[in-house]
């Protein structure tokens, strides 16, 4: 008996540690788009059509809307996404909401989207997506200069910024030119 527990469990141990070493061996991958890129997800088709990186006014005067940061000066960073329903059915602008959101990352920063501003640039009087009709959708942070040192904010627009859609099964980042 104690033979087959031996058995058993240097098999279990083996199994467990060729699977870490498979794990670390292949990293999960990044699947990189461009604003301008199209994404067939099925049902929806995603197209990435603008993004921008703001001061607060330029913001305001872009979309009506006040950038709610407190926290002192900030630059606001946005993407359009033009989803389109390529079902037969109607389908819920939440769950487009949901597949979409994510959030904003660099090298040396990363946020969720503001879901106050992001509704309120948003504004959508339906709560459905006909089948065939397409909408943009705006997704939108604020990136607080206390993140940064002061030589690393005056080059904040050189900075590779990515919007980044899902995490699993694998990474979808979409580059933004700011």
């Amino acid at each position: 008996m104690k033979k087959i527990l031996s058995a058993f469990i240097i098999c279990f141990l083996i199994f467990w540690a060729g699977r870490i070493i498979s794990i670390n061996q292949n990293p999960p991958i990044t699947a990189y788009y461009d604003i301008g890129d199209t994404l067939d997800c099925g049902d929806l088709e995603v197209s990435f059509i603008e993004s921008h990186l703001d001061s607060p006014e330029q913001f305001k005067e872009r979309f009506d809307v006040e950038s709610d940061n407190s926290d002192g000066e900030h630059k606001v960073i946005s993407i359009c996404i033009s989803a389109t329903n390529k079902s037969d059915k109607e389908a819920e602008l939440d769950e487009i909401f949901d597949f979409l959101e994510c959030g904003f990352e660099a090298p040396m920063w990363a946020s969720a989207i503001n879901p106050e501003a992001t509704y309120q640039i948003n504004n959508f009087g339906e709560e459905k997506l006909a089948p065939g009709e397409t909408r943009k959708i705006w997704y939108v942070t604020e990136i607080p200069k206390k993140l940064y040192r002061e030589s690393a904010w005056k080059h904040i627009d050189e900075n590779q910024f990515c919007y980044v859609l899902t995490l699993s099964p694998q990474k979808i980042a979409v580059r933004l030119k700011v």
